[in-house]
């Protein structure tokens, strides 16, 4: 390959890469992008501790980048479960924890909401166990 077209070539995939970052971090401040929900799951080990949390599509779910106004939904099978995030929190939910109805764990990510990783724990209920992934709110 000639050093031209070598060139070219990493040209070209260093723009594709800053258009598709640009298009990620753009989709949230577009004012006219309707709130998504993001359903979540959790795999859970044969002693009923959370394992990982999943997406959907039983793609990795462990970091989910959210805009404000978004909901994001936990499935929750088994056991009781709650999400606890170490200082604030980016939903409107009652508590510093979450609240735990009809089989799912529900919060809307807070209008103002700081561009910031939360780290959360999924906890529970019985058992001594917590799983750590993370949301990263984009403004």
């Amino acid at each position: 390959m000639s050093i031209v077209r070598l060139t070219t070539t990493l040209a070209l995939s260093l723009l594709a890469a800053q258009l598709a970052s640009g298009v990620a971090a753009a989709a949230c401040s577009d004012p006219n992008r309707n709130p998504k929900i993001h359903k979540l799951d959790f795999k859970v080990k044969s002693d009923g501790c959370v394992e990982k949390v999943k997406k959907k599509d039983d793609s990795d779910g462990e970091t989910i980048t959210v805009c404000e106004n978004d909901t994001v939904q936990w499935k929750v099978n088994g056991r009781d479960k709650k999400i606890v995030f170490d200082g604030n929190s980016p939903f409107e939910w009652p508590g510093p924890d979450s609240g735990f109805k009809d089989k799912k764990i529900e919060g809307k990510v807070q209008p103002g909401t700081a561009r910031k990783e939360f780290k959360y724990s999924v906890k529970v209920k019985g058992l001594e166990c917590v799983h750590d992934p993370k949301i990263i709110v984009e403004p």
